[in-house]
C-alpha cells in the first residue's frame, strides 16, 4: 500500500478533524490574501480618488484663479507705453502726454511676439474745453482693443476679441466721468453736444478718484480729426501678466525691442496686487491637493498597521490549532501506529503520513483561502472578477507567496506531532493497551 493511500484513509477516518484543520488554514490564508487585496484596492482607489480630486481641485482652483484674474483686471491697465521723448514730470503735471506716436505702433506690438502684454488700447488724450458745458475736460479718443495675436486663447474662432477689458464704443456714443456727469446733470442715454456734434451718453463711469472722473471718452478718429492728428496717438495702454514679480521692469526691454523710440511706464501697485492674488490662488490649489494626498496616505497607513497586527495573530493561531489537531490525532491513533510499526512500517513512513496530511490540508486550504480572500474582498469593494480592475488589484507574487508560505507553515506545524508519532515505541504501546 502506498503512502498516499494510507494518507487518504487517515484523512477519511476522521473527516471532522480534517475539516476543522482545513478551515483554520482557509481562514489564515484567506485573511492574508484578503488583506493584501484590500491594501491593493485601497491603493487603486486612492490613486483614482486623488487623480479625480486633483482634476476637480485644479479645475476649481483654476476657476478661482480666473476669478482673481478677472477681479484684478477690473483694477484697469497696468502699463502705459509712451514716446521716448515724453517727459514723465510733464505728464504728471499736465495729466496727458504731449508727444505723439504712430497709430500703427499698436498693431506692431500685437503681432511682434511679445509675451507678457495683452489688451492693447491706443489712446489720444488732450486737455480741452467743453464749450457746450462750459468746463475743462480731459478728452480721450479710444478705439477697440487690439489683442496680442501670439495668444489665441483671447480670440474667438472667428478671430474676434474675447472678453476685452473695455468694450468698443458704439457709433455716435461717448462715455463720461463721474464728477463731470454729476456736475453737468448727465445720465446714460442723454443726448449731449460735444464740439458741435451730438452724441448719446453710453455710460457714466463710477468714481475713481483720479483724472477719469473729469474725462470724456470718444471715438479715436473723431478726436484725431478735431486736433488734426490723423493716424496719431499719444499712448498705448496694456495689461501686463506678472507670473514672477521679480521680473518687474523686464517688459520694457521687450517693448523697446519692437518699438525702439518708446518708453514703458509700469504701475507697480496694480502689478503687485495682480501677482499676489494669482499666487495666492495657485497656492490654495496646491494646498488642497496636498491635503487630499496626505489624508489618503494616513488612511492607508492605518490599514497597513491593522493588517500587520491582525495577520500574524491569525496565522499563529491557525498554526497552533493545526499542531494540536495533529498531536491529538497521534494520541488517538497510538494503537494503530504501534500495529503498523509491528508489521514493518518504518519511522519515515509514519512520519510521512502525518506530514503529508498536514501538507494536503495546507495546500487545499491555502488555495481555497486565497481564492475566497481575493474574490471576497474584490466583491466587497465592488470589483467584478471579469473586469480589468480585478487584474489591477491582483498581486500574483503575493498570491504565490501565500500559497507556498501556508503550505510550508502547515508542514512545520505538523512536524513535531509527526516526529512524535514516528518515534513511538510499539512494544510499550501494545503492552499498555
Amino acid at each position: 500500500m502506498s503512502i498516499w493511500s494510507i494518507i487518504g484513509k487517515e484523512m477519511r477516518h476522521n473527516p471532522t478533524q480534517v475539516a476543522i484543520g482545513l478551515l483554520c488554514i482557509i481562514v489564515a490564508s484567506g485573511l492574508v490574501m484578503g488583506s493584501v487585496t484590500l491594501l491593493s484596492v485601497h491603493d487603486l482607489n486612492s490613486e483614482r480618488i486623488i487623480d479625480q480630486k486633483e482634476r476637480e481641485t485644479r479645475a476649481e482652483m483654476l476657476a478661482l484663479e480666473n476669478d482673481y484674474r478677472l477681479m484684478m483686471r477690473r483694477l484697469g491697465y497696468n502699463v502705459l507705453i509712451l514716446h521716448a521723448d515724453e517727459s514723465l514730470d510733464a505728464l504728471r503735471l499736465q495729466g496727458s502726454p504731449t508727444t505723439t506716436l504712430p497709430e500703427q505702433y499698436v498693431f506692431d506690438l500685437s503681432t511682434g511676439g511679445i509675451e507678457n502684454l495683452n489688451h492693447f488700447l491706443p489712446i489720444l488724450q488732450q486737455r480741452a474745453t467743453w464749450e457746450e458745458q462750459g468746463r475743462e475736460i480731459l478728452l480721450c479718443g479710444i478705439m477697440g482693443q487690439v489683442p496680442n495675436f501670439q495668444k489665441p486663447e483671447f480670440l474667438t474662432a472667428e478671430g474676434r476679441y474675447r472678453n476685452p477689458i473695455r468694450e468698443v464704443l458704439p457709433p455716435g456714443a461717448i462715455e463720461v466721468g463721474y464728477d463731470l456727469a454729476r456736475s453737468a446733470g448727465i445720465s446714460p442715454g442723454d443726448t449731449v453736444t460735444l464740439f458741435g456734434e451730438e452724441f448719446t451718453v453710453h455710460r457714466v463711469h463710477s468714481r475713481t478718484g483720479n483724472d477719469d472722473d473729469v474725462t470724456v471718452w470718444c471715438n479715436l478718429e473723431k478726436v484725431q480729426g478735431w486736433f488734426n492728428l490723423a493716424g496719431r496717438i499719444n499712448g498705448i495702454l496694456a495689461l501686463e501678466c506678472v507670473c514672477d514679480f521679480e521680473e518687474f521692469g523686464r517688459v520694457e526691454q521687450e517693448v523697446r525691442g519692437i518699438l525702439p523710440d518708446t518708453q514703458v511706464l509700469e504701475f507697480g501697485t496694480i502689478l503687485r496686487a495682480r501677482f499676489d492674488a494669482r499666487a495666492r490662488a495657485a497656492a490654495m490649489r496646491e494646498s488642497a491637493i496636498d491635503s487630499e494626498i496626505a489624508y489618503r496616505a494616513q488612511l492607508g497607513g492605518q490599514r497597513q498597521r491593522l493588517v500587520r497586527f491582525l495577520v500574524p495573530v491569525v496565522v499563529a493561531g491557525a498554526l497552533v490549532w493545526i499542531f494540536f489537531l495533529i498531536l491529538s490525532n497521534v494520541k488517538e491513533r497510538r494503537g494503530e501506529i504501534a500495529v503498523m510499526r509491528t508489521v514493518g512500517v518504518g519511522q519515515r513512513t509514519i512520519m510521512g503520513v502525518f506530514l503529508g496530511k498536514a501538507a494536503l490540508m495546507g495546500a487545499a486550504g491555502s488555495v481555497i483561502g486565497c481564492l475566497l480572500g481575493l474574490i471576497g474582498v474584490a466583491a466587497w469593494e465592488g470589483i467584478p472578477v471579469w473586469t480589468g480592475d480585478f487584474g489591477l488589484v491582483l498581486r500574483p507574487g503575493m498570491a504565490a507567496l501565500t500559497l507556498v508560505g501556508t503550505l510550508v507553515l502547515a508542514v512545520v506545524a505538523g512536524w513535531i506531532p509527526a516526529l512524535k508519532a514516528a518515534r513511538l515505541d510499539p512494544a510499550t504501546i501494545l503492552r499498555e493497551e
